[in-house]
């Protein structure tokens, strides 16, 4: 018989601190040499980046806004993939992680509401067990962006698109979830900004 992973079994042993997937990167990212920052030289797109490890369900991934670019679109998209960022070349990185990594792969993302993605603004954003993608944004209430990630039978990797208005951000590492994952804080559904 052979053991199950579970977050449970493993509550005790220390997490390696998350940060940005060295080689699997958009072709406009500049990593930092910590691999903390990701920044997009031009354009809007290209500017996929994951984590360097799989994302445990309820781990919070926190990241704050750098830098934000007047004059386009849309801003910072935020999600979680099966796609195993050490088996993808980054030439084979499509410009858009939604829809066009959600089309090649199983992967769910979504972008944050527009005026939400400032700089300074720190976002978190996890899956809860039950495959519900949520953000938060500084200490506003949870937005639930979708219902729909597949979270048990492979692990998944946190993903981000440094895209249009966002032009730079900084993973802080795991926000400790605490109780209130999924406790009765009110969170707000946010249905119109799946990609």
């Amino acid at each position: 018989m052979g053991s199950r992973l579970s977050p449970e079994a493993n509550a005790e042993v220390p997490r390696e601190a998350l940060s940005f997937h060295g080689d699997a990167t958009g072709a406009q990212v500049h990593l930092d040499d910590q691999r903390s920052t990701a920044r997009r030289r031009s354009t809007f797109h290209d500017g996929i980046v994951f984590s360097q490890r799989p994302v445990w369900p309820g781990e919070r991934v926190a990241l704050r806004v750098l830098r934000h670019e007047d004059g386009w679109c849309g801003g910072l998209r935020v999600g979680f993939t099966r796609l195993d960022p050490a088996q993808v070349a980054a030439s084979c990185l499509p410009p858009f992680v939604c829809p066009d990594l959600e089309e090649q792969s199983p992967t769910w993302a979504a972008l944050l509401p527009e005026g939400f993605v400032r700089a300074g603004n720190v976002v978190c954003f996890w899956v809860n067990r039950r495959g519900w993608l949520f953000a938060k944004v500084n200490a506003g209430r949870p937005l639930l962006l979708r219902k729909d990630v597949l979270v048990q039978g492979a692990p998944l990797w946190a993903v981000m698109d440094v895209y249009g208005t966002t032009k730079a951000i900084e993973l802080l590492g795991e926000i400790p979830c605490g109780s209130n994952t999924e406790c009765g804080m009110e969170t707000v559904q946010v249905t119109s900004y799946v990609c």
